[in-house]
């Protein structure tokens, strides 16, 4: 279960010293990452050869949501920490949003080219074009390849590798824009959940 993990979480070391990085492209995935509010549909996760499917929700500012179809496995953030939860053991593990690829995703304001995110190489491949980026000051860790459809720009699919090169892809696929959900949709549902605030909260 641990390694599911990984998914949301950067790995890996920096690109190529030498690698090209295309303005324009750059330019192109900001703009639609910045024009987006919502979006609902599935994924499909690859790692080690082992596919997992799921559904996917994301509103910005700050919440995600991932359900996997065939695990008790649950990803949601509510705007502040991301929540792994395994249903199964009953536990969750907290991460801060800002140290995952998500949280990247649903920034308040998407800045790709002067603030903390660094993209280290594009590429043009006809039909879609990818971003390879990482975090300033934490290029130890890892990057994240994130890949758009070019026409029109919509989110495709991204893939980590970590610091051993362990990689996990997750495409998407039945994207539709979505701005309205349901009360507690980004929350833990569950009889006791952790709070962001220091406590907890009971739910009915």
């Amino acid at each position: 279960m641990r390694k599911l993990f990984a998914f949301v979480l950067f790995a890996l070391f920096a690109g190529g010293a030498f690698a090209a990085v295309d303005k324009s492209l750059v330019i192109s995935a900001e703009k639609y990452l910045n024009s987006v509010t919502g979006l609902t549909g599935d994924f499909i996760q690859i790692n080690n050869d082992k596919r997992e499917k799921g559904t996917f929700s994301m509103l910005r500012p700050g919440r995600v949501r991932l359900d996997y179809k065939n695990m008790p496995i649950q990803l949601i953030s509510d705007g502040s920490d991301l929540y792994f939860y395994d249903k199964s053991l009953d536990q969750i593990t907290t991460v801060p949003l800002t140290s995952t690829p998500a949280g990247i995703l649903v920034r308040k304001n998407i800045d790709l080219q002067n603030a903390d995110i660094r993209v280290v190489d594009t590429v043009d491949s006809g039909k879609t074009f990818s971003l390879k980026m990482n975090l300033r000051g934490q290029e130890g860790l890892g990057t994240m390849m994130v890949t758009f459809d070019k026409k029109p720009v919509a989110l495709n699919s991204w893939t980590i590798v970590d610091a051993v090169g362990n990689k996990t892809d997750v495409v998407f696929s039945n994207m539709k824009a979505k701005s309205s959900f349901e009360k507690h949709y980004f929350q833990i549902k569950r009889h006791k959940t952790v709070s962001t605030n220091g406590g907890d909260d009971f739910y009915d």
